[in-house]
């Protein structure tokens, strides 16, 4: 992420803006891992 915000010329939190703008997730949750991962504490 950090280096398609340099290519798009701007800094990480605006480029995440502007994907949030877009409706673009950018986020993505692995619900399966994240049940593991809370398991294990």
């Amino acid at each position: 992420m950090e280096k398609a915000a340099e290519i798009a010329d701007l800094n990480r939190r605006d480029f995440l803006e502007k994907l949030a703008n877009q409706k673009i997730d950018v986020f993505t949750v692995d619900f399966e891992d994240l049940e593991e991962e809370l398991k294990r504490g």
